[in-house]
Protein backbone atom coordinates (compact mmCIF):
# COMPACT_ATOMS: atom_id res chain seq x y z
CA UNK A 1 0.00 0.00 0.00
CA UNK A 2 3.16 2.56 0.90
CA UNK A 3 4.01 2.07 -2.58
CA UNK A 4 0.91 2.51 -4.10
CA UNK A 5 0.28 5.89 -2.19
CA UNK A 6 3.85 7.39 -3.17
CA UNK A 7 3.39 6.39 -7.01
CA UNK A 8 -0.20 8.29 -6.88
CA UNK A 9 1.30 11.10 -5.04
CA UNK A 10 3.93 11.28 -7.57
CA UNK A 11 1.76 10.94 -10.52
CA UNK A 12 -0.76 13.82 -8.88
CA UNK A 13 1.86 16.25 -8.21
CA UNK A 14 0.90 19.70 -8.21
CA UNK A 15 0.99 21.41 -11.79
CA UNK A 16 4.12 23.30 -10.98
CA UNK A 17 6.02 20.24 -10.27
CA UNK A 18 4.78 18.56 -13.23
CA UNK A 19 6.31 21.29 -15.50
CA UNK A 20 9.77 20.81 -13.69
CA UNK A 21 12.06 19.16 -16.27
CA UNK A 22 15.07 18.46 -14.71
CA UNK A 23 18.11 17.55 -16.98
CA UNK A 24 18.65 14.21 -17.99
CA UNK A 25 21.70 12.35 -18.99
CA UNK A 26 23.62 9.03 -18.90
CA UNK A 27 26.50 8.03 -16.78
CA UNK A 28 28.89 5.22 -18.97
CA UNK A 29 32.08 4.44 -18.56
CA UNK A 30 32.63 2.63 -22.42
CA UNK A 31 33.10 4.39 -25.39
CA UNK A 32 30.54 2.83 -27.57
CA UNK A 33 27.98 4.75 -26.61
CA UNK A 34 28.60 7.44 -28.59
CA UNK A 35 28.56 5.78 -31.62
CA UNK A 36 25.30 4.13 -31.05
CA UNK A 37 22.29 5.90 -33.16
CA UNK A 38 20.02 4.99 -30.12
CA UNK A 39 21.93 7.42 -27.71
CA UNK A 40 21.82 9.99 -30.61
CA UNK A 41 18.11 9.96 -31.06
CA UNK A 42 17.38 10.10 -27.19
CA UNK A 43 19.11 13.51 -27.48
CA UNK A 44 20.87 13.46 -23.95
CA UNK A 45 24.06 15.18 -24.25
CA UNK A 46 25.05 15.24 -20.93
CA UNK A 47 27.24 12.44 -19.77
CA UNK A 48 29.28 11.31 -17.04
CA UNK A 49 32.60 9.52 -16.53
CA UNK A 50 34.12 8.41 -13.26
CA UNK A 51 37.97 7.97 -13.09
CA UNK A 52 40.84 7.20 -10.74
CA UNK A 53 41.99 10.49 -9.00
CA UNK A 54 45.33 9.70 -10.94
CA UNK A 55 44.65 7.77 -14.11
CA UNK A 56 47.10 10.35 -15.94
CA UNK A 57 49.78 8.17 -14.20
CA UNK A 58 48.58 5.11 -15.54
CA UNK A 59 48.96 4.53 -19.00
CA UNK A 60 45.97 2.31 -19.50
CA UNK A 61 43.67 4.29 -17.36
CA UNK A 62 45.09 7.71 -19.45
CA UNK A 63 44.57 6.19 -22.75
CA UNK A 64 40.94 4.83 -21.93
CA UNK A 65 39.99 8.42 -20.52
CA UNK A 66 41.79 10.11 -23.57
CA UNK A 67 39.63 7.62 -26.30
CA UNK A 68 36.52 8.54 -23.66
CA UNK A 69 37.02 12.04 -23.92
CA UNK A 70 37.44 12.34 -28.00
CA UNK A 71 34.33 10.21 -28.57
CA UNK A 72 32.30 12.80 -26.07
CA UNK A 73 33.38 15.94 -27.51
CA UNK A 74 33.12 14.26 -31.59
CA UNK A 75 29.67 13.71 -30.64
CA UNK A 76 29.29 17.02 -28.29
CA UNK A 77 28.96 15.89 -25.26
CA UNK A 78 28.48 17.77 -22.41
CA UNK A 79 30.95 16.00 -19.68
CA UNK A 80 30.42 15.44 -15.65
CA UNK A 81 33.87 14.19 -14.45
CA UNK A 82 34.56 12.69 -11.32
CA UNK A 83 37.11 10.77 -9.09
CA UNK A 84 37.24 7.83 -7.33
CA UNK A 85 40.50 5.30 -5.86
CA UNK A 86 43.84 4.64 -7.74
CA UNK A 87 43.41 1.83 -9.81
CA UNK A 88 46.90 1.43 -10.87
CA UNK A 89 47.41 -1.27 -7.98
CA UNK A 90 46.02 -3.67 -5.16
CA UNK A 91 48.49 -1.39 -2.89
CA UNK A 92 47.31 2.14 -4.16
CA UNK A 93 43.77 1.13 -3.97
CA UNK A 94 43.75 1.58 -0.22
CA UNK A 95 45.48 4.55 -0.09
CA UNK A 96 43.37 7.77 0.12
CA UNK A 97 45.45 10.70 -1.37
CA UNK A 98 46.58 13.39 1.00
CA UNK A 99 45.38 16.56 -0.33
CA UNK A 100 48.38 18.29 -1.67
CA UNK A 101 48.87 14.94 -3.83
CA UNK A 102 45.05 15.35 -4.75
CA UNK A 103 45.56 18.97 -5.79
CA UNK A 104 48.85 18.32 -7.89
CA UNK A 105 46.73 15.43 -9.85
CA UNK A 106 43.57 17.53 -10.41
CA UNK A 107 45.86 20.45 -11.85
CA UNK A 108 46.96 17.91 -14.37
CA UNK A 109 43.42 16.89 -15.35
CA UNK A 110 42.49 20.75 -16.00
CA UNK A 111 45.64 21.30 -17.70
CA UNK A 112 44.69 18.23 -19.90
CA UNK A 113 40.94 18.77 -20.35
CA UNK A 114 40.47 22.42 -20.26
CA UNK A 115 36.71 21.81 -21.74
CA UNK A 116 35.30 20.03 -18.70
CA UNK A 117 33.77 22.50 -16.41
CA UNK A 118 32.06 19.93 -14.22
CA UNK A 119 33.22 18.06 -11.52
CA UNK A 120 32.09 15.45 -8.56
CA UNK A 121 34.58 15.44 -6.25
CA UNK A 122 34.91 11.93 -4.81
CA UNK A 123 32.35 9.17 -6.33
CA UNK A 124 30.07 7.88 -3.49
CA UNK A 125 32.10 9.36 -0.80
CA UNK A 126 30.26 8.10 2.33
CA UNK A 127 29.87 3.90 0.72
CA UNK A 128 30.76 1.69 3.47
CA UNK A 129 33.68 0.37 1.58
CA UNK A 130 35.04 3.67 0.44
CA UNK A 131 38.30 4.97 1.45
CA UNK A 132 36.30 7.93 2.74
CA UNK A 133 33.77 6.31 4.59
CA UNK A 134 34.86 7.08 7.90
CA UNK A 135 36.62 10.53 6.19
CA UNK A 136 34.71 13.31 5.51
CA UNK A 137 36.98 15.76 6.86
CA UNK A 138 39.39 14.84 3.67
CA UNK A 139 36.03 14.66 1.24
CA UNK A 140 36.14 18.36 1.96
CA UNK A 141 39.39 18.99 1.78
CA UNK A 142 39.44 17.30 -1.79
CA UNK A 143 36.47 19.78 -2.60
CA UNK A 144 38.07 23.07 -1.41
CA UNK A 145 40.89 21.88 -3.78
CA UNK A 146 38.65 21.31 -6.17
CA UNK A 147 36.44 25.12 -5.53
CA UNK A 148 39.33 26.63 -5.18
CA UNK A 149 41.01 25.59 -8.58
CA UNK A 150 38.27 25.90 -10.74
CA UNK A 151 36.03 28.61 -9.94
CA UNK A 152 33.83 28.80 -12.48
CA UNK A 153 33.27 25.47 -12.75
CA UNK A 154 30.16 23.33 -11.55
CA UNK A 155 31.37 21.05 -8.52
CA UNK A 156 29.81 18.30 -7.09
CA UNK A 157 30.95 18.32 -3.23
CA UNK A 158 29.72 15.40 -1.92
CA UNK A 159 28.16 12.33 -4.32
CA UNK A 160 26.60 9.91 -1.32
CA UNK A 161 24.86 6.37 -2.17
CA UNK A 162 21.50 6.54 -0.17
CA UNK A 163 22.36 4.40 2.77
CA UNK A 164 22.38 4.29 6.49
CA UNK A 165 24.23 7.21 7.85
CA UNK A 166 24.19 9.16 5.07
CA UNK A 167 22.83 12.50 6.65
CA UNK A 168 25.31 12.27 9.26
CA UNK A 169 28.21 11.57 7.10
CA UNK A 170 26.98 14.79 5.03
CA UNK A 171 26.55 17.05 8.05
CA UNK A 172 30.46 16.28 8.84
CA UNK A 173 31.74 16.97 5.55
CA UNK A 174 29.59 20.71 5.94
CA UNK A 175 30.77 21.23 8.87
CA UNK A 176 34.92 20.58 7.31
CA UNK A 177 34.29 22.26 3.28
CA UNK A 178 35.09 25.88 3.80
CA UNK A 179 34.55 26.38 0.32
CA UNK A 180 30.57 26.92 -0.64
CA UNK A 181 28.63 24.07 -1.71
CA UNK A 182 26.32 25.09 -4.61
CA UNK A 183 25.91 20.93 -5.47
CA UNK A 184 25.20 17.95 -4.00
CA UNK A 185 25.30 14.71 -5.41
CA UNK A 186 23.08 11.38 -4.60
CA UNK A 187 22.93 7.99 -5.92
CA UNK A 188 19.44 7.01 -4.86
CA UNK A 189 19.27 3.69 -5.82
CA UNK A 190 17.60 2.36 -2.55
CA UNK A 191 14.64 4.98 -3.21
CA UNK A 192 14.66 4.17 -7.41
CA UNK A 193 14.21 0.24 -6.92
CA UNK A 194 12.11 0.25 -3.07
CA UNK A 195 9.65 2.89 -5.21
CA UNK A 196 10.51 5.23 -2.38
CA UNK A 197 11.43 8.47 -1.69
CA UNK A 198 12.84 8.39 1.83
CA UNK A 199 16.48 8.94 1.29
CA UNK A 200 16.28 11.90 -1.58
CA UNK A 201 14.05 13.38 1.26
CA UNK A 202 16.77 13.16 3.47
CA UNK A 203 19.25 14.61 1.49
CA UNK A 204 17.10 17.39 0.82
CA UNK A 205 16.17 18.18 4.13
CA UNK A 206 19.94 17.98 5.92
CA UNK A 207 21.56 20.30 3.26
CA UNK A 208 18.29 23.05 3.01
CA UNK A 209 20.24 25.03 0.12
CA UNK A 210 22.25 24.00 -3.01
CA UNK A 211 21.15 22.33 -6.22
CA UNK A 212 21.04 18.48 -6.13
CA UNK A 213 21.87 16.20 -9.28
CA UNK A 214 21.14 12.35 -9.19
CA UNK A 215 24.55 11.61 -10.27
CA UNK A 216 24.17 7.95 -10.38
CA UNK A 217 20.47 6.26 -10.70
CA UNK A 218 18.14 4.01 -12.58
CA UNK A 219 16.33 0.53 -12.08
CA UNK A 220 18.92 -2.07 -11.36
CA UNK A 221 18.99 -5.41 -13.12
CA UNK A 222 21.87 -7.38 -11.11
CA UNK A 223 23.80 -6.91 -8.13
CA UNK A 224 26.28 -9.23 -6.58
CA UNK A 225 28.35 -9.06 -3.01
CA UNK A 226 31.55 -11.20 -3.29
CA UNK A 227 33.92 -12.36 -0.13
CA UNK A 228 37.13 -13.46 -0.82
CA UNK A 229 36.56 -13.75 -4.60
CA UNK A 230 32.84 -15.94 -3.96
CA UNK A 231 29.00 -14.62 -4.21
CA UNK A 232 28.07 -14.16 -1.32
CA UNK A 233 24.28 -13.04 -2.54
CA UNK A 234 22.78 -12.32 -5.72
CA UNK A 235 19.71 -10.23 -6.40
CA UNK A 236 18.21 -10.43 -9.54
CA UNK A 237 14.97 -8.20 -10.81
CA UNK A 238 12.53 -8.68 -13.77
CA UNK A 239 13.12 -6.47 -16.78
CA UNK A 240 9.49 -4.62 -15.94
CA UNK A 241 10.23 -4.05 -13.01
CA UNK A 242 13.67 -2.66 -14.00
CA UNK A 243 11.72 -0.17 -16.45
CA UNK A 244 9.47 1.18 -13.46
CA UNK A 245 12.34 1.62 -11.62
CA UNK A 246 13.89 3.88 -14.08
CA UNK A 247 11.05 6.14 -14.18
CA UNK A 248 10.87 6.19 -11.11
CA UNK A 249 14.19 7.33 -10.49
CA UNK A 250 13.62 10.29 -12.93
CA UNK A 251 10.07 11.39 -11.27
CA UNK A 252 11.94 11.83 -8.12
CA UNK A 253 13.01 14.67 -9.45
CA UNK A 254 9.80 16.47 -8.53
CA UNK A 255 10.33 16.04 -4.90
CA UNK A 256 11.95 19.35 -5.14
CA UNK A 257 13.07 22.76 -7.57
CA UNK A 258 16.45 22.22 -5.91
CA UNK A 259 16.85 19.00 -7.77
CA UNK A 260 17.98 20.10 -11.52
CA UNK A 261 19.63 17.02 -12.95
CA UNK A 262 19.32 13.41 -13.10
CA UNK A 263 22.16 10.67 -14.60
CA UNK A 264 21.47 7.22 -15.13
CA UNK A 265 23.39 4.60 -15.07
CA UNK A 266 24.27 3.20 -17.39
CA UNK A 267 24.42 2.43 -20.99
CA UNK A 268 25.21 -0.54 -21.58
CA UNK A 269 25.90 -3.49 -19.98
CA UNK A 270 29.21 -5.90 -19.81
CA UNK A 271 30.10 -9.25 -20.78
CA UNK A 272 29.66 -11.25 -19.46
CA UNK A 273 28.09 -9.23 -15.93
CA UNK A 274 30.32 -9.41 -13.06
CA UNK A 275 28.91 -7.70 -10.15
CA UNK A 276 26.57 -4.96 -11.46
CA UNK A 277 24.11 -3.95 -14.26
CA UNK A 278 21.86 -1.21 -14.56
CA UNK A 279 22.08 -0.96 -18.11
CA UNK A 280 19.42 0.38 -20.87
CA UNK A 281 21.24 -1.79 -23.21
CA UNK A 282 21.74 -5.50 -22.75
CA UNK A 283 25.17 -7.35 -22.70
CA UNK A 284 24.44 -8.61 -26.49
CA UNK A 285 22.87 -5.06 -27.51
CA UNK A 286 19.69 -5.24 -27.76
CA UNK A 287 17.44 -2.57 -25.85
CA UNK A 288 15.36 -3.17 -22.90
CA UNK A 289 12.16 -2.47 -21.67
CA UNK A 290 14.24 0.50 -19.00
CA UNK A 291 15.14 2.10 -22.51
CA UNK A 292 11.83 2.42 -23.75
CA UNK A 293 10.38 3.35 -20.67
CA UNK A 294 13.23 6.21 -21.04
CA UNK A 295 12.02 7.15 -24.38
CA UNK A 296 8.43 7.67 -23.11
CA UNK A 297 9.39 9.27 -20.18
CA UNK A 298 11.48 11.83 -22.33
CA UNK A 299 8.40 12.23 -25.19
CA UNK A 300 6.15 13.13 -22.03
CA UNK A 301 8.53 15.37 -20.24
CA UNK A 302 9.12 17.29 -23.42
Amino acid sequence: MAVLALLVLLATAPAAAAVRKPVIGIGEQKVGMFSDPRWERLGLPHVRYIAPWDALRDPYQRQRLDDWMAAARASGARVLLGFERSLRSRRHARVLPRPRAFKREFLRFRARYPDVRQWIVWNEANHPFSLTANRPRRAARFFDVVARNCRRCRVVAADVLDVGGMTRWVSRFERHARARVRIWGLHNYVDANRFTSTGTRALLDVTRRGQVWFTETGGTVLRREYKRGRITREFRYSRRRVARSTVHAIRLARLSRRIKRVYLYHWRAPDPVTNWDSALIGPRGRARPSYYALKRELRRMR
